[in-house]
């Protein structure tokens, strides 16, 4: 995935959202190749401490690449506000301010992204909907077109046969809620990862700290939703599940 997203960038010409939108994918590549990693390194005595380096400066090499490609474009869309603020008639800051002012850098928001992962629906609908959809300066035509940039794989299948209209979105919207906004599943996936407990290798501190991570992000998100189901409950079902074959679950 950090390959071709290399190759995206050496291609050479593209829009600024597409930039934005694989720029996002970064950390969610981080990750995963960190869990992949500790699996490894868990499962032999090898050192693989080169890997892991060489990894990591590939990512950071790629993400610098994209922080460049990303920031002069803010530059430039603040310098032409600028310049037309002053054009207008607000000329009264002084030099040094006006210079402050015109080379101050932006903070990047980063556009989630959703696969289907029932444990990343609640980050992806609040922060969608922040950005995007409570976003006076879009169209509805142009939050469809960022709904369907945002949704990857399967997840698309819920709106594909829709046309990218202003009139659709809305319907758009509504569908993927219904598919994915189910409370008692994503505590139930929650509960799950509390009765999967990440494995911890001997002297090694990364996974120690992985896995005291681990359990209390879980258990504040269960404790979030205010069911009237017992956290134990839900853990309960999810050990029992475990012990049936596919068919019956």
């Amino acid at each position: 995935m950090l390959s071709r997203i290399q190759n995206f960038i050496e291609v050479g010409d593209h829009n600024i959202i597409e930039i934005q939108l694989r720029f996002n994918k970064l950390p969610d590549i981080f990750n995963r190749y960190g869990t992949a990693q500790r699996e490894l390194e868990l499962s032999d005595d090898t050192d693989h401490s080169g890997d892991r380096e060489l990894f990591e400066n590939e990512y950071y090499q790629t993400e610098a690449k994209f922080s460049e490609l990303v920031h002069p474009v803010v530059d430039k869309a603040f310098s032409i506000h600028s310049s037309r603020r002053n054009l207008s008639g607000h000329n009264n800051q002084s030099p040094r301010s006006h210079v402050s002012s015109t080379h101050m850098k932006l903070v990047v928001i980063e556009l989630p992204t959703f696969e289907g992962d029932a444990c990343s629906w609640l980050h992806y609908r609040d922060n969608s909907e922040a950005l995007i959809v409570k976003n006076a300066a879009l169209f509805n035509v142009h939050k469809f077109h960022y709904l369907i940039a945002l949704l990857q794989n399967e997840t698309k299948d819920v709106i594909i046969n829709l046309q990218i209209t202003n009139e659709n979105y809305c319907v758009a919207c509504q569908l993927v809620t219904q598919r994915y906004n189910n409370e008692r599943l994503i505590a139930m996936m929650h509960a799950k990862l509390l009765c999967q407990m990440p494995p911890v290798r001997k002297g090694d501190a990364s996974s120690l700290s992985y896995l005291i991570n681990h359990v209390p992000s879980n258990m504040n998100t269960l404790q979030a939703f205010s069911l009237n189901v017992r956290i134990q409950d839900l853990m309960l079902n999810n050990l029992m599940l475990a012990t049936l074959d596919t068919e019956t679950q």
